[in-house]
């Protein structure tokens, strides 16, 4: 948990829609998008429902491109945020340095260290919905958005919570488009 004000937290999962973040932990701040070469957006973290979630592997000397949302998040909100994400069970914190506002500045993500990954869990749809959501909204590039709908899924077996993330992904989809550009 970051104690210093100035950190932003760098999105690139389910929370890449602030509708999403906002359900979570309150009210927080769109700061940017920012593209990170020589990172790519993968679905191999171990969650504890029984299905993947979204995770950040460099493969440096390569093309691949992840892209992000910058939140500015108080410092009261962290707490939260790593209840959440379960920092210190799937998740660990990572600073990145991004280029957002003319200048250089760290960013935090929730990364998953290597013995929480798996190559056998797939998300669930509602899971892969929410990310694909947030990357419209953000009005990522049409190319990684086409990648992250090409990531198999499976059937989230408990249809109150598939309903309900469903519906909130819909929901994400209504949203006006931000003006960022």
């Amino acid at each position: 948990m970051p104690t210093d004000p100035s950190h932003l937290y760098l999105a690139y999962g389910s929370n890449l829609h602030p509708r999403r973040l906002r359900e979570r932990i309150g009210d927080i701040e769109l700061a940017g998008v920012v593209e990170l070469p020589g990172w790519r957006l993968c679905f191999d973290k171990r969650g504890a429902d029984g299905s993947a979630k979204a995770n950040l592997r460099p493969v440096p000397g390569s093309d691949h491109v992840a892209w992000a949302a910058v939140y500015r998040v108080a410092p009261e909100q962290w707490p939260v945020l790593d209840r959440f994400e379960g920092c210190g069970g799937g998740y660990e914190t990572f600073r990145f340095d991004v280029f957002l506002e003319g200048r250089r500045q760290p960013a935090l993500a929730y990364l998953t260290p290597s013995h929480w990954t798996t190559e056998s869990m797939r998300p669930y749809d509602w899971y892969r919905a929410l990310v694909l959501a947030g990357a419209a909204w953000l009005q990522l590039p049409g190319n990684y958005i086409e990648s992250i709908a090409a990531s198999p899924v499976i059937v989230d077996p408990d249809t109150r919570r598939r309903q309900a993330r469903l519906a909130l992904a819909e929901q994400c989809k209504r949203d006006p488009h931000p003006a960022l550009h």
